[in-house]
């Protein structure tokens, strides 16, 4: 079935499965990257003025407490942080 001859109802039926679709994946890459973070762990995210450097100090079931410069605290998506390497 072609997409120009579905009705409304269809049409939204469909948006409904590919949202819902889109929440499940969504879903297991925070997961999978909260699975890799630990309290104390470095990491990075864009900030709305740059980049911001911290320190993860909380981990909940859909976002991660860190700790940035000036002992600012932020309240993150999974998805948008990136973990530092230590370099030595």
């Amino acid at each position: 079935m072609r997409i120009e001859d579905m009705s409304i109802d269809q049409l939204l039926e469909l948006n409904r499965y590919i949202c819902q679709r889109i929440d499940e994946l969504q879903d297991q890459e925070a997961l999978q990257i909260i699975s890799q973070l630990r309290i104390g762990t470095k990491v990075m995210f864009e900030g709305n003025h740059g980049p911001v450097a911290g320190i993860v100090t909380k981990i909940n079931r859909k976002s991660v407490i860190v700790v940035g410069d000036g002992m600012k605290q932020y309240k993150v998506s999974p998805g948008l942080l990136r973990p530092l390497k230590d370099v030595k």
